[in-house]
């Protein structure tokens, strides 16, 4: 389809756009991110090739042909609403792809600064939290990914969240984390949560007693990022408990969450999300950025 391009120095912000209310919310995300970093912003809209319900059935003429007018219907109205959002600031580009969604949007991936996606799509069924499309680009995308639910009412002032524990994951986390509280201008909270099982079982085990040594290592491996970006306020924080239920607890009073794709504990092999960060996008009540090495 006809679109614009995209003349903005560095990568794109890429949308999954469709008619769903968690699309929108995505989509407004995106919008804001885009005009946030000056980044440019493609929107894609993508729709599976038709095929027939079983063997013998063709697809009905026309089909394709249908879809591609839709797109057209909906990728227009997201330019208007990010031509509103944005006062025209940001440049945009649309696609319509004949192939899954998911798809899609892990080859744009390739290139793009992050992939937005809402956390169910119009297909999604009713029981569940992420949708077929959001769980494989949060899983599979080859890049940064921000899954964003629908009901997205935090506070401009409310600090980023970044979930820190010290693995190669969580560095590329917490660059993101520190770019985006500085675009923000807003305090960046960076939670280590130390948890093993077992230990405060453990007969004279005192969680207090070691705060003040996990602190001090927090600091410090903290400290590169805070020369790059002295303009950050960063507050942080060691508790005890499991990651995912204390990042999802403090996200409730944040804007963003960003987590690494893997933690310490590294994942089984063939899994390409965390225990931690799986979680965390499956149950955070705001936008969570997954980050990947590399």
């Amino acid at each position: 389809m006809d679109s614009s391009a995209a003349d903005g120095a560095g990568a794109p912000v890429v949308a999954g756009v469709d008619d769903s209310a968690s699309a929108h919310a995505a989509l407004q995300w995106a919008a804001r991110e885009a005009a946030l970093h000056g980044a440019p912003l493609v929107l894609i809209h993508a729709a599976p090739p038709p095929v027939g319900t079983w063997p013998m059935a063709s697809a009905p003429t026309g089909v394709v042909e249908w879809q591609r007018h839709r797109a057209g219907e909906i990728l227009r109205e997201a330019v208007r609403v990010v031509a509103d959002l944005t006062a025209g600031s940001v440049d945009v580009r649309t696609e319509f792809a004949v192939d899954a969604p998911a798809a899609a949007l892990i080859e744009a991936s390739r290139t793009a600064r992050i992939v937005v996606v809402g956390s169910r799509g119009r297909g999604a069924l009713a029981r569940t939290v992420l949708g077929s499309v959001s769980t494989a680009v949060a899983h599979r995308a080859h890049g940064a990914v921000a899954v964003v639910h629908s009901a997205v009412a935090a506070a401009t002032d409310a600090p980023v969240v970044l979930g820190f524990d010290g693995s190669p994951a969580s560095h590329a986390a917490t660059d993101t984390g520190f770019t985006e509280a500085a675009a923000r201008g807003v305090t960046l909270v960076a939670l280590h949560a130390f948890w093993s099982p077992g230990a405060f079982e453990l007969p004279g085990f005192d969680f207090e007693e070691m705060r003040a040594g996990v602190e001090r290592e927090l600091a410090g491996a903290l400290a590169p990022w805070r020369e790059r970006f002295p303009q950050v306020v960063v507050e942080p924080l060691v508790v005890p408990d499991r990651p995912a239920h204390r990042l999802v607890e403090r996200a409730e009073s944040a804007q963003l969450l960003v987590v690494g794709s893997h933690g310490q504990g590294g994942a089984v092999t063939g899994a390409l999300l965390g225990s931690v960060s799986g979680a965390v996008v499956q149950a955070a009540p705001v936008p969570v950025i997954v980050a990947r090495s590399g």
